[in-house]
């Protein structure tokens, strides 16, 4: 057995297990709108419309327009569907869950100022859940591959160690936790020397059609807590501010399996394998908004708005696993050792436009625009050293400042509401490939209102794209694994009002 002790120096080279990257500090910025029935069914446009408490996650000032007290509770079911085409196979698969995405109360206070008087008239006091960003999905795809194959990926961990310092230690063998991807599958015999401290996959080069079947599996979401105050002035200027936490609840899991060319009847070569990998981040930050809101007519409401960078305390769970078995009937069960990590994420600030237009007591259209430079998110380690500079220095290059639009409107007959929108939220890439990160939402409601109650129903119907990489190579020569996603999603929300 290959069994040697390594020096602390050579266990620091091998310990990064589950390194941040970017797409880590992208899942935690691109929020999407959200809370009421109402603000879903218009898009979330809501920057200048008011009275609504899902304002608190866009412009706090539309929120001095409230005249009386409001308890609102909200219900969502989503269902979506991933579309995955990996290496020319198309495989589809669909995720369900139900969420509360918002609970709201807000307190209105009249002033003893007079009507036809200037001054502040009224103040708001609101406070509020809003999920912000769901998680739930499912990827699923397979395909045969004949380019590259995880063990590549495990093979250049290992390049520029030597022997003895991708092997196991004592420890490791003893209780079969290990710290390393790469020590973990060397002991799988799934790569192997080539020459000095260089490593190759255990795969021939002319048996190269290796079977590939991965699933990721994602759940959780973020949501937000705010406090909010806002004020009328002579019913023409409304300004608001929020102080914001938002919570962090994300869940991963992930199995690659690899089953080797039938051609490939070598007693060493591996006949398959399974690597499996879990991670659990929990955690949340402060930020803050200020807005303004301007009454230009009776029938034109603007306003804007900024939301402060946010930064996220994180802290991550994982292990990881791998089972493989050689064609002359050695099997190997690996285990990683239970390991955590502390970091930390700064958002980039959002800039917000809207406007408003009042079509009398017949209804409305109401506009948001919103930009945030994603280049500004930056990873940091709690413990103080750069060991996500090279994440940093990826988002430096390949993310950009990006424009997101709602529009949405709302049609009055009598008591009765019939809403509609539509939102683009733009890639946040430099060169959006496949539209990643791109999505667009049609959205629509109906609603009753009373003096002291409202009932609402929003619909929601998202179209986006993406890609997933189970692993990424160093040498760019290589043709990279890419699968590329679309993601379906539908979703009804409820919300019960009650006004004091």
């Amino acid at each position: 057995m290959k069994r040697l002790i390594l020096t602390s120096i050579i266990s620091m080279v091998c310990l990064p297990l589950f390194a941040q990257n970017d797409m880590d500090a992208i899942r935690y910025t691109n929020k999407k709108f959200g809370s009421t029935a109402k603000s879903v069914s218009i898009a979330g446009a809501v920057g200048a419309l008011g009275a609504d408490i899902s304002s608190a996650s866009v412009n706090p000032a539309a929120l001095a327009q409230y005249k009386k007290g409001e308890f609102s509770f909200s219900l969502g079911f989503v269902n979506a569907k991933n579309t995955s085409t990996y290496l020319g196979n198309t495989v589809s698969d669909n995720t369900f869950n139900m969420n509360i995405p918002n609970v709201g109360l807000v307190i209105a206070n009249k002033t003893a100022i007079k009507k036809n008087e200037r001054g502040w008239k009224n103040y708001s006091l609101a406070i509020n859940m809003a999920r912000v960003a769901d998680f739930n999905k499912v990827v699923n795809f397979s395909g045969v591959n004949n380019h590259t194959s995880l063990m590549d990926y495990f093979a250049e961990r290992a390049n520029g160690l030597s022997k003895s310092q991708v092997r196991a230690t004592n420890e490791e063998f003893d209780n079969n936790e290990y710290t390393s991807k790469a020590t973990m599958a060397w002991e799988a015999y799934l790569f192997d020397s080539v020459g000095n401290k260089q490593y190759a996959a255990n795969a021939s080069p002319i048996f190269h059609a290796i079977y590939q079947k991965g699933v990721m599996q994602q759940s959780g979401g973020m949501n937000e807590y705010n406090f909010s105050l806002a004020g009328n002035y002579s019913d023409v200027v409304y300004l608001g501010a929020t102080l914001c936490y938002t919570s962090v609840n994300f869940s991963e899991t992930r199995t690659h399996a690899e089953t080797n060319d039938p051609l490939n009847t070598a007693a060493s070569a591996f006949d398959h394998f399974t690597y499996s990998e879990h991670l659990e981040t929990s955690g949340g930050g402060f930020s803050g908004r200020l807005g303004i809101v301007v009454k230009a007519h009776d029938f034109l409401r603007i306003g804007a708005a900024i939301q402060t960078p946010q930064l996220l305390n994180l802290d991550d769970d994982y292990d990881f696993g791998l089972k493989s078995r050689l064609r002359n009937g050695n099997e190997y069960d690996l285990k990683s050792k239970q390991g955590q990590y502390a970091y930390s994420l700064l958002t980039p600030a959002k800039y917000t436009l809207s406007a408003t237009g009042i079509i009398g007591k017949k209804g409305f259209i109401s506009a948001d625009i919103e930009n945030i430079d994603y280049s500004a998110m930056r990873l940091r380690s709690t413990d103080g050293s750069n060991a996500m500079e090279i994440a940093n220095d990826d988002i430096r290059g390949k993310y950009t400042d990006a424009f997101n639009y709602r529009l949405g409107g709302e049609l009055v007959i009598d008591e009765f509401r019939i809403r509609g929108g539509y939102a683009h939220y733009a890639s946040p890439f430099n060169e959006s490939k496949n539209g990643n990160l791109k999505s667009k939402y049609i959205t629509g409601g109906l609603g009753i209102k009373d003096k002291n109650w409202a009932l609402d129903l929003g619909l929601v119907h998202m179209v986006g794209d993406d890609i997933f990489q189970p692993y990424v190579l160093n040498d760019n020569t290589r043709q990279q694994a890419v699968a590329n996603n679309t993601f379906i999603g539908n979703s009804i929300q409820i919300t019960f009002t009650s006004r004091f």
